[in-house]
Protein backbone atom coordinates (compact mmCIF):
# COMPACT_ATOMS: atom_id res chain seq x y z
CA UNK A 1 0.00 0.00 0.00
CA UNK A 2 1.33 3.22 -1.09
CA UNK A 3 0.87 6.89 0.77
CA UNK A 4 -0.25 10.26 -0.75
CA UNK A 5 0.91 13.67 -0.45
CA UNK A 6 -1.75 14.63 1.09
CA UNK A 7 -1.54 12.85 4.40
CA UNK A 8 -1.82 9.45 4.02
CA UNK A 9 -0.14 6.65 5.74
CA UNK A 10 2.04 3.57 4.62
CA UNK A 11 2.07 0.45 6.45
CA UNK A 12 3.04 -3.14 5.30
CA UNK A 13 0.60 -5.51 7.04
CA UNK A 14 0.86 -9.03 7.76
CA UNK A 15 1.30 -12.42 5.24
CA UNK A 16 -2.48 -13.47 5.82
CA UNK A 17 -3.67 -10.61 5.73
CA UNK A 18 -1.89 -9.55 2.62
CA UNK A 19 -2.77 -12.36 1.16
CA UNK A 20 -6.76 -12.24 1.57
CA UNK A 21 -7.09 -8.59 0.38
CA UNK A 22 -5.37 -9.76 -2.53
CA UNK A 23 -8.04 -12.35 -2.61
CA UNK A 24 -10.78 -9.93 -1.81
CA UNK A 25 -9.33 -7.39 -4.33
CA UNK A 26 -9.69 -9.99 -7.40
CA UNK A 27 -13.33 -11.06 -6.00
CA UNK A 28 -14.58 -7.41 -6.05
CA UNK A 29 -12.83 -6.52 -8.96
CA UNK A 30 -11.24 -3.60 -7.15
CA UNK A 31 -7.72 -2.45 -6.80
CA UNK A 32 -5.85 -3.26 -3.42
CA UNK A 33 -6.23 0.54 -2.04
CA UNK A 34 -9.83 0.53 -2.49
CA UNK A 35 -10.60 -2.56 -0.46
CA UNK A 36 -9.00 -1.43 2.17
CA UNK A 37 -10.14 2.10 1.93
CA UNK A 38 -13.37 0.40 2.62
CA UNK A 39 -12.68 -1.08 5.23
CA UNK A 40 -11.44 1.42 7.05
CA UNK A 41 -14.16 3.95 6.69
CA UNK A 42 -16.73 1.41 7.99
CA UNK A 43 -14.41 0.26 10.50
CA UNK A 44 -14.71 4.47 11.24
CA UNK A 45 -18.39 4.38 10.53
CA UNK A 46 -19.03 1.53 13.37
CA UNK A 47 -16.70 3.38 16.02
CA UNK A 48 -18.48 6.77 15.38
CA UNK A 49 -21.96 5.90 15.01
CA UNK A 50 -23.73 5.63 18.42
CA UNK A 51 -26.93 4.56 16.51
CA UNK A 52 -25.97 1.19 15.39
CA UNK A 53 -28.04 -1.57 17.10
CA UNK A 54 -26.80 -5.12 16.86
CA UNK A 55 -29.21 -7.41 15.43
CA UNK A 56 -31.32 -9.78 17.67
CA UNK A 57 -29.70 -13.48 18.48
CA UNK A 58 -32.94 -14.47 17.47
CA UNK A 59 -32.48 -12.85 14.10
CA UNK A 60 -28.76 -14.52 13.88
CA UNK A 61 -30.63 -18.45 14.73
CA UNK A 62 -33.25 -17.72 11.89
CA UNK A 63 -30.71 -16.80 9.74
CA UNK A 64 -27.62 -20.12 10.67
CA UNK A 65 -31.63 -21.72 10.58
CA UNK A 66 -31.56 -20.91 7.07
CA UNK A 67 -28.64 -21.41 6.05
CA UNK A 68 -28.53 -24.63 7.09
CA UNK A 69 -31.71 -25.35 5.47
CA UNK A 70 -29.70 -24.46 1.82
CA UNK A 71 -26.97 -26.63 2.36
CA UNK A 72 -29.59 -29.61 3.01
CA UNK A 73 -31.47 -28.91 0.30
CA UNK A 74 -28.32 -28.55 -2.01
CA UNK A 75 -27.33 -32.01 -1.01
CA UNK A 76 -30.62 -33.58 -1.61
CA UNK A 77 -30.05 -32.13 -5.08
CA UNK A 78 -27.35 -33.34 -5.86
CA UNK A 79 -27.89 -36.94 -4.05
CA UNK A 80 -31.14 -36.60 -6.71
CA UNK A 81 -29.26 -36.11 -9.82
CA UNK A 82 -26.77 -38.23 -9.18
CA UNK A 83 -29.16 -41.14 -8.44
CA UNK A 84 -30.94 -40.01 -11.84
CA UNK A 85 -27.45 -40.15 -13.56
CA UNK A 86 -27.31 -43.68 -12.72
CA UNK A 87 -30.85 -44.73 -13.56
CA UNK A 88 -30.51 -43.25 -16.69
CA UNK A 89 -27.26 -44.91 -17.32
CA UNK A 90 -29.02 -48.60 -16.29
CA UNK A 91 -31.77 -47.72 -18.48
CA UNK A 92 -29.30 -46.93 -21.12
CA UNK A 93 -27.60 -50.59 -20.76
CA UNK A 94 -31.27 -52.15 -20.06
CA UNK A 95 -32.37 -50.93 -23.79
CA UNK A 96 -29.26 -51.95 -25.61
CA UNK A 97 -29.47 -55.59 -27.29
CA UNK A 98 -26.60 -57.83 -26.80
CA UNK A 99 -24.08 -57.81 -28.73
CA UNK A 100 -24.69 -54.19 -30.04
CA UNK A 101 -22.12 -52.06 -31.80
CA UNK A 102 -21.85 -48.74 -30.31
CA UNK A 103 -21.83 -45.97 -32.35
CA UNK A 104 -20.10 -42.61 -31.28
CA UNK A 105 -22.87 -40.52 -29.65
CA UNK A 106 -25.22 -43.16 -28.07
CA UNK A 107 -28.54 -42.18 -25.59
CA UNK A 108 -28.27 -38.76 -27.27
CA UNK A 109 -31.55 -37.63 -25.79
CA UNK A 110 -31.08 -39.00 -22.51
CA UNK A 111 -27.70 -37.30 -22.23
CA UNK A 112 -29.24 -34.31 -23.20
CA UNK A 113 -31.81 -34.86 -20.73
CA UNK A 114 -29.22 -34.86 -18.00
CA UNK A 115 -27.06 -31.83 -18.87
CA UNK A 116 -30.57 -29.74 -19.26
CA UNK A 117 -30.82 -31.03 -15.40
CA UNK A 118 -27.40 -30.43 -14.24
CA UNK A 119 -27.24 -26.87 -16.12
CA UNK A 120 -30.82 -25.78 -13.93
CA UNK A 121 -29.15 -27.42 -10.81
CA UNK A 122 -26.11 -25.10 -11.18
CA UNK A 123 -28.15 -22.18 -11.50
CA UNK A 124 -29.81 -22.81 -8.36
CA UNK A 125 -26.80 -24.02 -6.57
CA UNK A 126 -25.12 -20.52 -7.93
CA UNK A 127 -27.65 -18.35 -7.00
CA UNK A 128 -28.24 -20.27 -3.62
CA UNK A 129 -24.01 -19.72 -3.00
CA UNK A 130 -24.28 -16.24 -3.82
CA UNK A 131 -27.50 -15.33 -1.16
CA UNK A 132 -25.19 -17.65 1.71
CA UNK A 133 -22.19 -15.61 0.89
CA UNK A 134 -24.49 -12.27 1.44
CA UNK A 135 -25.97 -13.44 4.35
CA UNK A 136 -22.35 -14.63 5.65
CA UNK A 137 -20.58 -11.16 5.03
CA UNK A 138 -23.22 -9.22 6.62
CA UNK A 139 -23.90 -11.89 9.79
CA UNK A 140 -19.61 -11.58 10.08
CA UNK A 141 -20.24 -7.84 10.00
CA UNK A 142 -22.63 -7.62 12.45
CA UNK A 143 -21.35 -10.07 14.98
CA UNK A 144 -18.47 -8.28 15.37
CA UNK A 145 -20.38 -5.58 16.47
CA UNK A 146 -22.30 -7.78 18.95
CA UNK A 147 -19.00 -9.31 19.84
CA UNK A 148 -17.62 -5.86 20.88
CA UNK A 149 -20.90 -4.60 22.91
CA UNK A 150 -21.04 -8.11 24.66
CA UNK A 151 -17.64 -7.97 26.17
CA UNK A 152 -18.35 -4.46 27.20
CA UNK A 153 -20.82 -5.47 28.64
CA UNK A 154 -19.49 -8.29 30.55
CA UNK A 155 -16.96 -6.00 31.39
CA UNK A 156 -19.64 -3.60 33.26
CA UNK A 157 -20.93 -6.54 34.79
CA UNK A 158 -18.27 -7.59 36.32
CA UNK A 159 -17.29 -4.31 37.84
CA UNK A 160 -21.03 -3.84 39.11
CA UNK A 161 -20.34 -6.95 40.72
CA UNK A 162 -16.88 -5.63 42.39
CA UNK A 163 -18.77 -2.91 43.43
CA UNK A 164 -21.70 -4.26 44.91
CA UNK A 165 -19.53 -6.56 47.10
CA UNK A 166 -17.86 -3.79 48.01
CA UNK A 167 -20.28 -2.13 49.54
CA UNK A 168 -21.72 -4.93 51.15
CA UNK A 169 -18.57 -5.43 52.94
CA UNK A 170 -18.91 -1.69 53.91
CA UNK A 171 -21.67 -2.13 55.02
CA UNK A 172 -21.25 -5.48 57.19
CA UNK A 173 -18.27 -3.59 58.72
CA UNK A 174 -20.45 -0.60 59.37
CA UNK A 175 -23.55 -2.50 61.29
CA UNK A 176 -20.31 -4.66 63.45
CA UNK A 177 -18.78 -1.21 64.35
CA UNK A 178 -22.26 0.08 65.52
CA UNK A 179 -23.11 -3.14 67.58
CA UNK A 180 -20.04 -2.52 69.22
CA UNK A 181 -20.73 1.36 69.99
CA UNK A 182 -24.33 0.58 71.32
CA UNK A 183 -23.36 -2.27 73.24
CA UNK A 184 -20.65 0.02 74.86
CA UNK A 185 -23.29 2.38 75.34
CA UNK A 186 -25.94 -0.04 77.19
CA UNK A 187 -22.93 -0.79 79.37
CA UNK A 188 -21.70 2.73 79.75
CA UNK A 189 -18.69 2.24 78.48
CA UNK A 190 -17.12 5.60 76.24
CA UNK A 191 -13.27 4.22 76.22
CA UNK A 192 -11.87 0.80 76.01
CA UNK A 193 -8.78 -0.93 75.89
CA UNK A 194 -7.54 -2.95 73.43
CA UNK A 195 -7.04 -6.64 74.73
CA UNK A 196 -4.11 -7.09 71.74
CA UNK A 197 -1.94 -4.12 71.79
CA UNK A 198 -3.56 -2.28 75.38
CA UNK A 199 -4.07 0.60 73.19
CA UNK A 200 -6.98 3.11 74.25
CA UNK A 201 -9.78 2.72 71.66
CA UNK A 202 -12.88 5.97 72.02
CA UNK A 203 -15.93 3.51 71.17
CA UNK A 204 -17.56 6.78 69.79
CA UNK A 205 -14.63 7.02 66.79
CA UNK A 206 -15.15 3.76 66.37
CA UNK A 207 -15.56 3.29 62.36
CA UNK A 208 -15.17 -0.72 61.66
CA UNK A 209 -14.90 -3.33 64.07
CA UNK A 210 -11.78 -3.55 64.50
CA UNK A 211 -8.70 -1.79 66.91
CA UNK A 212 -7.48 1.65 65.38
CA UNK A 213 -4.11 0.98 66.47
CA UNK A 214 -3.05 -2.66 65.62
CA UNK A 215 -6.16 -3.37 63.17
CA UNK A 216 -7.10 -6.81 64.88
CA UNK A 217 -10.52 -7.51 64.66
CA UNK A 218 -13.06 -6.50 67.71
CA UNK A 219 -15.24 -8.89 68.90
CA UNK A 220 -16.98 -7.49 71.58
CA UNK A 221 -16.67 -4.80 74.93
CA UNK A 222 -16.33 -6.27 78.27
CA UNK A 223 -16.86 -4.61 81.35
CA UNK A 224 -13.90 -3.85 84.07
CA UNK A 225 -13.17 -6.81 86.45
CA UNK A 226 -11.76 -5.27 89.02
CA UNK A 227 -11.65 -1.79 90.56
CA UNK A 228 -8.33 -0.28 88.98
CA UNK A 229 -8.78 -2.36 85.69
CA UNK A 230 -10.60 -0.51 82.56
CA UNK A 231 -13.24 -2.00 80.23
CA UNK A 232 -11.24 -4.57 77.37
CA UNK A 233 -12.11 -4.31 73.57
CA UNK A 234 -12.49 -8.13 72.95
CA UNK A 235 -10.09 -9.25 69.59
CA UNK A 236 -10.63 -12.04 68.10
CA UNK A 237 -12.49 -13.85 64.85
CA UNK A 238 -16.40 -13.41 65.77
CA UNK A 239 -18.03 -16.86 66.06
CA UNK A 240 -20.17 -18.00 63.63
CA UNK A 241 -24.11 -18.16 64.00
CA UNK A 242 -25.56 -21.27 63.62
CA UNK A 243 -28.63 -21.92 61.13
CA UNK A 244 -27.61 -18.09 59.51
CA UNK A 245 -24.02 -17.07 59.16
CA UNK A 246 -23.72 -20.17 56.62
CA UNK A 247 -27.33 -19.65 55.29
CA UNK A 248 -26.00 -16.53 54.32
CA UNK A 249 -22.87 -17.58 52.45
CA UNK A 250 -24.67 -20.41 50.87
CA UNK A 251 -27.36 -18.90 49.48
CA UNK A 252 -26.85 -16.57 46.54
CA UNK A 253 -28.42 -13.19 46.10
CA UNK A 254 -31.22 -12.68 43.69
CA UNK A 255 -28.91 -10.52 41.55
CA UNK A 256 -26.54 -13.44 41.37
CA UNK A 257 -28.13 -15.53 38.32
CA UNK A 258 -28.86 -11.85 36.63
CA UNK A 259 -24.98 -11.49 36.65
CA UNK A 260 -24.01 -15.38 35.77
CA UNK A 261 -26.70 -15.17 32.98
CA UNK A 262 -24.94 -12.14 31.25
CA UNK A 263 -21.09 -13.54 31.08
CA UNK A 264 -22.37 -16.99 30.11
CA UNK A 265 -24.12 -14.69 27.19
CA UNK A 266 -21.03 -13.05 26.32
CA UNK A 267 -18.66 -16.20 26.55
CA UNK A 268 -21.61 -17.78 24.23
CA UNK A 269 -21.59 -15.14 21.57
CA UNK A 270 -17.61 -15.08 21.37
CA UNK A 271 -17.30 -18.91 20.78
CA UNK A 272 -20.31 -18.68 18.51
CA UNK A 273 -18.74 -15.80 16.15
CA UNK A 274 -15.48 -17.64 16.01
CA UNK A 275 -16.82 -20.73 14.76
CA UNK A 276 -18.75 -18.80 12.40
CA UNK A 277 -15.97 -17.09 10.91
CA UNK A 278 -13.54 -20.23 10.78
CA UNK A 279 -16.65 -21.90 8.74
CA UNK A 280 -16.76 -19.60 6.47
CA UNK A 281 -13.19 -18.82 6.15
CA UNK A 282 -12.63 -22.66 5.29
CA UNK A 283 -15.82 -22.72 2.67
CA UNK A 284 -14.31 -19.83 0.87
CA UNK A 285 -11.18 -21.62 0.55
CA UNK A 286 -12.61 -24.62 -0.96
CA UNK A 287 -14.47 -22.96 -3.66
Amino acid sequence: MSSEDDGGISFAPPGEVDDWLAREASRRGESRDDVCRRLVTAAHAVATDDEIEPSDLDDLTAVRARIDAQREEFRELLEDVRSRVVQVKRETDAKAPAGHDHPDRVGEDEFAAVREDLAALEATVDDGFENFETVLESLVGETAVLDDRTTALANAVVDLRDRRDGATERERRRAAADRLKLAANRLGIRTAVCDACDAAVDLALLAEPACPHCSTAVTDVAEKTSFFGSPTLVTGEPPALEGRVDDALSSPSPEEPIFDALEADATDCDDSDTASVLDFESEETVR
